[in-house]
């Protein structure tokens, strides 16, 4: 058990490392991600300077060696969040129940702002972060 542990704990650093030397290029930064009880949660916060009025957020779950499993499908929000603006978004889905992994990363896929300018991923899932889940 304590060598699953230490694994976990090993990769979520190496995860958070590589997600911090790219932060300041995402404009809705992933803060924490939950999946609980039939229930994706993403605490997000708007660091660009502008109002985003929709985006679309992607899930993958990593066991305790590491393997990804990506989440079949996105989730999507359309909501007036003012610059510098936080959030915790929640969606329902009975699928979560076959990712109950220890580790979850939430990515941001793409961003759109009041002034109809976007913002999106370059498939290398940089605006991320991932959380160990409980």
């Amino acid at each position: 058990m304590k060598s699953a542990a230490k694994m976990t704990l090993r990769l979520l650093v190496m995860m958070s490392v590589t997600a911090l030397a790219q932060t300041n290029s995402c404009p809705l930064q992933p803060v924490l991600v939950k999946n609980v009880s039939s229930q994706i949660s993403v605490f997000l916060q708007n660091t660009s300077g502008k109002q985003v009025t929709a985006y679309h957020v992607g899930l993958t779950f990593f066991d305790v060696n590491g393997k990804a499993r990506r989440f079949p499908q996105t989730f999507a929000d359309k909501i007036a969040l003012k610059s510098h603006g936080k959030r915790t978004a929640i969606w329902n889905s009975p699928q979560t129940h076959q990712f109950l992994q220890p580790l979850a990363k939430a990515y941001l896929l793409d961003a759109t702002f009041s002034d109809g300018t976007e913002w999106l991923d370059d498939g290398s899932h940089s605006c991320s972060v991932t959380s160990v889940q409980e």
